[in-house]
């Protein structure tokens, strides 16, 4: 937006628009005549469609979608030399339904400091069975973060757009039209062109419907979540997640047998307690009557009361990624890719891994690198993690199968100190799923033979 309705820079302008100073000075002339009459929001749209009707506008890279994928991508793209508009629905920040606990692997994966927005760090798990067992680990060392969503989010656009992309907020994408070479994104308010498009726009994606390429999702492939933020006394949380070693540190909290073919859970911050609890749209019982069930037992085993006004609900891929991710100038990343993983729903280390793959494939097409295309994309993140999101679908089909098989899961964790630390590392995504799976099932067919036979058939 600064670009061409504040024109900061008119000769970075000029060089990069082919404007002459006579137009700009007739477009600075004229909109002040209008003052008083419109808004500041109206000015910059006729300011913009002054320049749509005066010049074709076509940016190299348009990115639909402000969350972790999507801010990642324009970022990189933009560091990476390209001219990138990000499109985003919302004003930030803004609410996003999700637990909010990030891994070790997105710290790795992201180029970004967001201490400022962690909340705190996570150094353990607690698992409960249907049954109510109770399995226990806690590492020395930090495993995770915890963050608010809308905090987080808000950090990494704001990042791309220091980067250098343009940020349109409060803009929803109607319709997206491919032509022979470029892609129009039309929106509420006007029309986008680019030469290649990144839809980020999260598993309700209006680019992988208006494309083709995800026009609806079966209910075994979706996952429908209830999430609640709890404002909560610190010293509470402390007490009830807090470090047994007595950090400022927390474990998570996961509690299997919520519901036969899902689980709920409990990530505690600085003030707030997140309360989820999910399950698979075609295994879906009585979410609403689960979901009361766990807040109250939470209510009773810890002594607190609960406030679920801030409560949302939302839908997340839990079947791995879709089989198509491009269309000819178009790719998509995150969410709208299906990139979660099905065995615990995590899904930023995968947005921020397949934005940034996503940037690096739109700098090589705009710089015409032979042999590069689109479907270069769908190669690089199937190298890249595709073999991972396979085996974490394989896991989740083990654990989740039935009620029988997760309290085995908790009963093999708690008897068997090994078992439990694998499992923390599967549960946290400490390490690769494929790390996980081989640890998990070496272990599976020496020590606990019978009930692995158990759980497979």
């Amino acid at each position: 937006m600064q670009d061409y309705v504040n024109l900061r820079d008119r000769q970075q302008w000029r060089s990069r628009r082919g404007a002459s100073q006579p137009h700009i000075d007739a477009c600075k002339c004229t909109v002040p005549l209008l003052a008083g009459w419109i808004s500041e929001q109206q000015e910059q749209i006729v300011v913009m469609s002054f320049w749509s009707w005066r010049f074709k506008m076509v940016y190299d890279l348009i990115v639909v979608g402000g969350g972790p994928a999507g801010s990642t991508c324009a970022r990189k793209a933009a560091q990476l030399g390209l001219d990138v508009v990000l499109i985003e629905k919302h004003h930030h920040p803004r609410r996003k339904a999700c637990g909010g606990g990030l891994t070790t692997r997105v710290r790795h994966a992201l180029d970004v400091d967001f201490s400022p927005v962690v909340e705190r760090e996570q150094c353990g798990l607690r698992l409960f069975s249907p049954s109510g067992l109770t399995v226990e680990e806690v590492r020395a060392e930090t495993t995770g973060y915890m963050v608010r969503r809308e905090d987080f989010d808000h950090l990494l656009l704001r990042e791309a757009e220091r980067a250098g992309a343009t940020v349109m907020e409060g803009v929803a994408v109607v319709d997206v039209v491919e032509n022979a070479n470029t892609v129009d994104v039309i929106t509420d308010e006007k029309t986008y062109s680019g030469r290649l498009l990144v839809g980020a726009d999260g598993v309700n994606s209006t680019v992988a419907r208006r494309t083709g390429i995800k026009t609806r999702w079966r209910d075994d492939e979706i996952c429908l979540c209830i999430e609640a933020a709890v404002p909560m006394d610190p010293e509470d949380i402390v007490r009830i997640v807090g470090d047994p070693n007595g950090s400022q540190r927390v474990l998570i909290e996961i509690y299997f047998g919520a519901l036969r073919h899902g689980y709920a859970w409990a990530f505690g911050k600085r003030a707030e307690m997140s309360l989820g609890i999910g399950v698979l749209v075609s295994e879906l019982e009585d979410l609403r009557g689960a979901w009361k069930r766990f807040v109250l037992s939470f209510e009773k085993r810890y002594d607190v009361r609960i406030d679920l006004s801030a409560t949302t609900a939302a839908r997340v891929p839990l079947k791995g990624p879709i089989d198509n991710t491009i269309a000819s100038r178009v790719m998509l990343v995150g969410d709208a890719a299906g990139f979660v993983s099905p065995a615990t729903g995590e899904g930023i280390y995968y947005a921020i891994e397949s934005g940034k793959i996503a940037a690096e494939i739109a700098r090589d097409i705009i710089s015409e690198v032979g042999g590069v295309s689109t479907e270069t994309y769908q190669q690089r993140w199937q190298k890249a993690f595709g073999k991972d999101l396979g085996v974490a679908n394989f896991l989740a089909g083990m654990m989740f199968h039935s009620i029988e098989n997760m309290e085995a899961v908790c009963r093999m964790a708690y008897d068997d100190p090994v078992m439990r630390a694998y499992t923390f590392e599967l549960i946290t995504g400490a390490v690769p799923y494929r790390t996980s799976r081989n640890r998990l099932v070496k272990r599976m067919l020496r020590k606990h033979l019978r009930t692995a036979i158990k759980m497979i058939l």
